[in-house]
């Protein structure tokens, strides 16, 4: 199995066997027909259920280690609700460093980087944030919907209602919060940064060409000067032998901060268009430079000539502001975390709840951490669970943890900030026909270890949240799954037991009622 059945330290519960409360035998026969399907034979299962308050009312192997996936990302969610709280907004403030005369800004004009992960086009006119499934933060998954450009394009006009035709100096971005950081996001290249515009992907669409033998056509959004993409995939006869996959080689950083990169691969003829996004190493440059074209666009001249990117705090005042776009509150901005299971967000989730939160521009990371840790200890858990090094759980604490969540005051807003079962997010399509869809509110978890294409592979699924059952009463629940299966049907069991955990959630909302 993926991970031995270590048991966490904490009051002993039953391992093996189920166990539950008082008029829960149907639910427990329930669960065991379900995990008795003949796909999960082997597998080894965990869950807890509790009402907010009390014991739990089922549970099975509670004290068990399983790979947690993305629903580790409620922990990321609630400590910055904690911290920054639901009604957080980030601040985007663009200032001048020097005068304006007739229109000519003497000086640079530069746009302060505050944190603000969605920035692009995500913000919808009611000011919620549009987070579809999938998120295009994926290799090849497609564009996210809008304009990437929206928010720079809207700071644009606001400098050029202030009077400003041309910027004398350059256009610059301070992403000073904290240091620009490549990471590995669930295996998503990308670099964090204080900007984030369209999640620091560049959407390229890939579209074969009429004939085997032509190139390939290649659409980049946003197209802002920042990389040159050498277009070197081929159209190939359709039905021959696989071609070569897609993928971006030989990236070279240029003297003025662009880049230059090959996308070699092929596509068949007639195929549809293939999305692989290029991730952006340089955020700040690549916001510079689309700063500028929005200027030039709104009418102001304005170049994004190489610039060192240093603050520049004494001309930060308010006479000196020029423009400023404020976020959507952050029980709208974590949804993109939390409902398509952005990698991409919960990693810079991390820097920015350090920075702000933490204070902690040198270590962000340090920085969330003891706040994480602050919180765990708040709701009486273990501030270094055993297996949390590995991204590894108990049902029983993340119950636990939950439990704490249903004693805040932002409750409420934290709830539909996650994936809705059967209505969106990664649970759009898993129970769409059960009555307990659009009454549960929780984070998936899919997770593989180790194994290789020809060989068996490790699965793990995780779903962790709340029911809101039909007597207006709640549950609080962690389902867990890890399987050894082989690879070549590791996709479908994982499709099956993403079901097959929205078919126990759905036996609780309709068996587990309130006890009177």
């Amino acid at each position: 199995m993926m991970t031995t059945a270590l048991v966490a330290p904490v009051v002993a519960r039953p391992a093996a066997a189920a166990s539950t409360a008082s008029g829960g035998d149907e639910f427990a026969a329930a669960v065991r027909d379900i995990v008795g399907r003949p796909e999960f034979a082997g597998a080894r299962w965990g869950a807890v259920i509790a009402r907010p308050g009390t014991d739990p009312v089922y549970t099975l192997r509670p004290d068990e280690l399983f790979a947690a996936g993305s629903s580790s990302k409620i922990f990321i969610a609630a400590t910055a609700y904690s911290t920054l709280g639901p009604d957080h907004r980030f601040r985007t403030p663009v200032y001048r460093t020097g005068p304006v005369e007739d229109g000519v800004l003497h000086g640079d004009l530069v746009l302060v980087a505050g944190g603000d992960l969605v920035l692009g086009g995500r913000i919808q006119p009611d000011g919620s944030v549009f987070a579809p499934e999938p998120d295009h933060t994926y290799p090849g998954r497609p564009p996210a919907p809008g304009d990437p450009l929206a928010v720079l394009r809207r700071l644009a006009a606001e400098v050029a209602a202030a009077g400003v035709t041309r910027v004398g100096g350059h256009v610059v971005v301070d992403a000073s919060l904290y240091a620009e950081t490549p990471e590995s996001a669930g295996g998503v290249a990308m670099t964090v940064s204080p900007l984030t515009l369209n999640d620091n992907v560049i959407d390229v669409t890939v579209t074969p060409g009429a004939a085997p033998g032509a190139p390939a056509r290649l659409t980049i959004s946003p197209d802002v000067g920042y990389v040159t993409i050498v277009n070197e995939v081929a159209t190939v006869s359709p039905g021959g032998p696989p071609g070569r996959p897609l993928r971006y080689t030989g990236d070279v950083a240029n003297a003025d901060g662009t880049r230059t990169v090959t996308l070699i691969g092929d596509l068949p003829a007639g195929a549809p268009d293939v999305h692989w996004n290029y991730p952006v190493p340089g955020p700040a440059r690549f916001g510079e430079l689309a700063f500028a074209q929005a200027l030039r666009e709104a009418g102001v001249e304005a170049q994004a000539g190489p610039s060192s990117g240093a603050s520049a705090p004494e001309h930060y005042t308010r006479p000196n502001r020029l423009a400023e776009h404020v976020s959507p509150p952050l029980s709208e901005v974590v949804k993109v975390m939390l409902k398509p299971s952005s990698n991409v967000h919960a990693t810079g989730w991390q820097y920015v709840i350090g920075a702000i939160a933490g204070h902690d521009r040198d270590d962000p990371l340090a920085g969330y951490a003891r706040l994480r840790q602050r919180l765990f200890r708040r709701a009486g858990l273990d501030t270094d669970p055993p297996g949390s090094a590995d991204n590894d759980y108990t049902p029983a604490f993340f119950v636990d943890f939950l439990a704490y969540l249903s004693r805040q005051r932002w409750l409420p807003e934290f709830r539909p900030s996650l994936a809705i079962l059967g209505r969106d997010g990664t649970l759009t399509d898993v129970s769409t026909d059960s009555p307990a869809a659009g009454h549960v509110f929780a984070k998936t978890g899919t997770s593989h270890r180790g194994g290789g294409p020809d060989t068996d592979q490790d699965l793990a699924k995780a779903l962790a949240g709340f029911i809101e059952r039909p007597g207006g009463d709640s549950l609080l629940f962690g389902v867990f799954m890890e399987h050894t299966v082989p690879a070549a049907d590791a996709t479908k069991v994982q499709q099956l037991a993403g079901q097959a955990i929205g078919d126990i959630v759905t036996a609780a909302y309709l068996l587990l009622g309130e006890e009177r």
